[in-house]
């Protein structure tokens, strides 16, 4: 009976080291977050969203009609979405602005509370974005209130880009707070019909998807529009296909 023991336990030990194998998840050859931009104004296309049944983080912007139904909509249906508070920040153009804009000629108490207003109307957000902000985004001392919050509050910060010369990471730097930057606006564009508009947000995508392939990561941002969401869920086949790993925000802000 001892005989067959020995062999026994190696087959046993072949096919554990075999099944660890086949098991070990493949390291990929990018990883990509996507975030969608400017929920609230209505509830339209949070289905859409929910039907991507990949990781995606919404920015909702704080105090509108449907700010807090749609957060608690998507964190009811599936923790695969995350949430931020995407934050009003002054633009230079000043074009369409909301009305909780954060603005540079504000006092520390205001900007404060402005801050703590956005957060309470979204209160389970893991972070905050810009919505605008081209010119607040190259004011350190507003920056440095916004950021100092955020780090007190252990959220991260999203930075848009809507200026090239933003103080934000060397802030974000300086206080340790975790941050992160956009790679590619999706869907900005002056292509109006659904044909040429779907193909531009195609061609933003593979671009994004380069980078991820060339710096091992890569963050996309898009907007609340049906043709945007349906074309990441068309696209996600074509990505994993090439070793893109679809990850949420949170796992790319350091």
């Amino acid at each position: 009976m001892r005989k067959y023991i020995l062999p026994a336990l190696i087959a046993a030990l072949v096919i554990s080291t075999c099944v660890i194998i086949l098991n070990r998840k493949k390291e990929p050859k990018g990883r990509l977050a996507f975030i969608i931009d400017d929920w609230g104004y209505n509830n339209k296309n949070v289905d859409s969203l929910l039907a991507i049944k990949r990781p995606v983080t919404a920015a909702i912007l704080p105090s509108l009609r449907y700010s807090r139904e749609i957060a608690d909509k998507i964190k009811e249906k599936n923790d695969l979405y995350d949430i931020i508070l995407h934050l009003p920040l002054e633009s230079k153009s000043n074009r369409a602005a909301e009305r909780d804009t954060i603005r540079t000629s504000m006092s520390d108490n205001e900007v404060i509370t402005l801050l703590e207003k956005g957060l309470e109307s979204v209160p389970c957000a893991i972070g905050v974005s810009n919505h605008q902000g081209s010119k607040a985004t190259q004011d350190k001392r507003v920056m440095s209130l916004i950021l100092g919050e955020l780090k007190k509050r252990k959220l991260f910060f999203l930075n848009s880009v809507t200026a090239p010369d933003s103080v934000c990471s060397d802030i974000a730097e300086g206080l340790g707070v975790k941050y992160a930057e956009r790679d590619v606006f999706l869907d900005l564009t002056d292509q109006t019909d659904v044909k040429h508009f779907e193909a531009y947000i195609r061609k933003q995508i593979r671009e994004l998807a380069e980078i991820a392939l060339s710096n091992k990561t890569a963050i996309g941002i898009g907007h609340t529009r049906s043709a945007t969401l349906k074309v990441i869920k068309e696209l996600i086949p074509e990505l994993e296909g090439q070793g893109i790993e679809i990850v949420p925000l949170k796992e790319l802000v350091r």
